[in-house]
């Protein structure tokens, strides 16, 4: 049981860079909500059953123009594919006899932030499937609850906060991102040329594929990830 709260409790501090990250983008998604002249709810309503960053601004505008539901849902669905892609990856590090429940609960926390820390935790252990579920869900939970703070905020503000800075508030995600990705690159050919691989890709391909370039380049990065081989992993294999 006290093995459980420590992992608990490192869950939750593990959490805090996607915490500061998630506040000022949810902000501004209340206020765009609202700027589209959405409903209170229909915002909340939004941030807490989509969470997933893109397609929440995505469906608040198509909302906003009177867009049949079942286009919308499509459209969300084609758009958060990628999250099929991480949750692939991520159920092989779970104990197979883990609750259903627990299962559900962590895939739907399951960000791009939540998957990027714990393979950050992971690898700093050097324990391939070592997290314990009360880990994964103080590292999920908190995100998602600010998430929903924050939205919150974003609707009580808006009509305060001038639209014109609102790309300048939604610039931390991004920069959280890139902090995130940097520690995996030092030190590893194959993540590196990952990564080159697919954003340059991601950049060719957009002004063709739209919102379905994200998934091309997963695709292309994984397939150089697959072709390329660490050198410590080689070893290990030897």
């Amino acid at each position: 049981m006290a093995n459980n709260v420590e992992q608990l409790k490192k869950g939750f501090l593990d959490s805090v860079p996607i915490v500061i990250g998630y506040i000022p983008a949810s902000i501004t998604f209340g206020l765009v909500g609202k700027a589209l002249s959405l409903g209170n709810w229909e915002v909340f309503m939004l941030s807490a059953l989509v969470y997933a960053g893109a397609s929440q601004f995505i469906g608040a505008k198509l909302l906003a123009a009177g867009t049949a539901a079942p286009i919308i849902l499509l459209l969300t669905v084609i758009i958060n594919l990628r999250y099929f892609v991480i949750s692939m990856s991520f159920s092989q590090r779970l104990n197979r006899d883990t609750w259903t429940i627990f299962k559900g609960l962590i895939g739907f926390g399951l960000t791009e932030e939540v998957f990027a820390v714990s393979m950050m935790s992971e690898k700093h252990r050097r324990q391939v499937g070592s997290h314990t579920i009360p880990y994964l869900l103080g590292l999920a939970f908190p995100p998602y609850a600010v998430t929903l703070i924050a939205t919150y905020a974003g609707i009580l503000l808006a009509g305060y906060i001038p639209i014109s800075i609102l790309p300048a508030l939604n610039t931390s995600l991004y920069v959280l991102l890139i902090a995130l990705i940097i520690p995996q690159l030092r030190g590893s050919k194959r993540n590196i040329a990952i990564s080159i691989s697919a954003a340059v890709s991601s950049w060719l391909l957009d002004p063709y594929l739209g919102t379905s370039t994200v998934l091309v380049a997963m695709v292309i990065g994984a397939f150089v990830g697959n072709c390329i081989q660490d050198e410590k992993n080689r070893s290990e294999v030897v």
